[in-house]
């Protein structure tokens, strides 16, 4: 194999989670589809967009854990008015930052809380 990082397919990580309901809720609300779920893992979601080039599952965790400190879940989007929009028809709180890093390279994105306390960042493309 000439090129090893071929041999890596996607990257679909998994959120261990002390409310799996709640949790799934807040990610159904963005408009994520859940793609599994069933009596193999009963503890186990697993979402996608519909050219899944998001995947993720959640799980739910059996000790109690610090969310904000191990993870921001940041998630690209098309169109930042759209995220918008879609955080507030599903009545989702949110802070909108703008972000000008440097010359030529500025973006607008979401910063939300999902219920067991993981901050989830909707970066929008450059403006």
């Amino acid at each position: 194999m000439s090129d090893p990082s071929s041999l890596f397919t996607r990257l679909a990580p998994v959120l261990r989670v002390n409310d799996l309901a709640s949790e799934r809720a807040f990610y159904e609300s963005l408009g994520l589809a859940v793609i599994y779920e069933g009596p193999e893992y009963p503890d186990f979601v697993a979402f996608a967009t519909s050219s899944e080039s998001v995947h993720f599952g959640i799980e739910a965790s059996a000790g109690e854990m610090d969310p904000p400190t191990v993870l921001t879940f940041q998630i690209g989007v098309n169109d930042i008015e759209a995220a918008l929009a879609r955080c507030a028809e599903a009545q989702l709180s949110y802070e909108l930052e703008h972000n000008d890093p440097a010359p030529g390279w500025s973006f607008r994105r979401l910063l939300l809380r999902s219920p067991n306390g993981y901050r989830v960042a909707l970066e929008g493309p450059r403006e």
